[in-house]
C-alpha cells in the first residue's frame, strides 16, 4: 500500500531525525523508508489539511487525474479556492501534477500522527 505519514516535529526533533537518517545512510542502511511529511507545529498541519482539502483529496482519489477546473466543478467550489488548495497540497507533496497539467493523489493512505505530549 502506498502511504504517507504526516507528523509534527519541532525544530530540535527535525535535526535529530535528519542526523539519524544521515547515520543510517552512512551505514548503508538504505532500506525502503516510508514517505513522511513533517510539520513544525500542529497548527500548520491543521492549516494544510483542512476539511475542504480533505474532500479535495478524496475526490481526486476517486475520480483520478483531472484539471483544477474540472475538480472545482465536481466539488461545486469556485476555481480560485480550489486552485489555492491545490497549490498548498502540491507544496507539501500530498498531490502531484503530471506533464499534461492534471493533478492526482499518489497515496492510497494518509496517516496523520498527533502526539498529545508533543511540546512543539
Amino acid at each position: 500500500m502506498n502511504e504517507v505519514r504526516l507528523h509534527v516535529t519541532g525544530i530540535g526533533n527535525f535535526f535529530d531525525e535528519a542526523a539519524k537518517a544521515a547515520r543510517e545512510i552512512d551505514r548503508g542502511d538504505l532500506g525502503e523508508q516510508p514517505a513522511e511529511v513533517a510539520f513544525q507545529t500542529m497548527d500548520l498541519l491543521l492549516k494544510v489539511l483542512t476539511p475542504n482539502r480533505w474532500r479535495l483529496l478524496r475526490a481526486l482519489k476517486v475520480g483520478g487525474p483531472t484539471s483544477i477546473r474540472q475538480l472545482s466543478q465536481k466539488l461545486g467550489r469556485d476555481y480560485r479556492g480550489v486552485h489555492a488548495d491545490v497549490s498548498a497540497l502540491l507544496e507539501f507533496g500530498l498531490i502531484v501534477r503530471d506533464r499534461a497539467g492534471r493533478i492526482s493523489v499518489c497515496w492510497d493512505r494518509i496517516i496523520a500522527e498527533m502526539d498529545l505530549n508533543q511540546t512543539a
